[in-house]
């Protein structure tokens, strides 16, 4: 099972989390071979780390948990909230085998379902899947949000490589899902590739 965890940091932990960096950096080497994807959510300016997201592979949930759990940042107290949602990757690339680009920035888009999603996303697949390989370029990372049921979609979660924020925003609103309304709630933030 593969699985979003999204932290959220203290205001103020700046400091403290450079304090904790060679720490956190040891416990993710530990899960080097789990971790799709891993890096820290930046303020637009990338002044400030206000976050964490990392894309893993465990067997459940309580795995994914402990997993977190034991991050010497939610140890230290950095994390304000941590959000874990099952996640099914669309993509087969990984952040160690990803052909970086020189000048672009990284967002992480999330889009919540609105109930009933099923019915209105089943006639837009092909489409989406269309505009996935026209801008396969730009897309990093996608998937499905999943209920703990493995069957049931709740939302999207996707890693862009792009220009800036505007180019970003650009994408997600021309996304066949998006355009049709299937999306409650839409964030997109900055996210920057870390340490794997």
């Amino acid at each position: 099972m593969h699985w979003m965890v999204k932290c959220r940091s203290r205001p103020g932990t700046d400091a403290l989390r450079k304090a904790t960096i060679p720490a956190h950096k040891a416990h993710l080497d530990k899960y080097r071979e789990a971790t799709l994807f891993s890096g820290p959510i930046f303020s637009d300016d990338g002044a400030s780390a206000i976050g964490s997201l990392r894309f893993i592979e465990f067997p459940d949930r309580p795995a994914a948990q402990a997993y977190i759990e034991a991050d010497p940042y939610t140890t230290a107290g950095i994390f304000e909230s941590i959000n874990i949602q099952r996640w099914q990757p669309a993509l087969t690339h990984r952040q160690l085998t990803y052909p970086r680009q020189d000048g672009t920035m990284q967002f992480i888009v999330l889009g919540t379902d609105v109930a009933g999603s099923e019915d209105l996303r089943a006639p837009l697949a092909q489409d989406d899947r269309e505009y996935v390989a026209e801008h396969a370029e730009k897309i990093i990372a996608r998937g499905a949000l999943m209920a703990d049921d493995g069957e049931t979609i709740i939302g999207n979660a996707c890693l862009l490589d792009v220009a800036d924020r505007a180019a970003a925003e650009a994408l997600w609103t021309d996304e066949p899902f998006n355009r049709a309304g299937i999306y409650d709630q839409i964030s997109i933030e900055r996210w920057l590739f870390g340490h794997v």
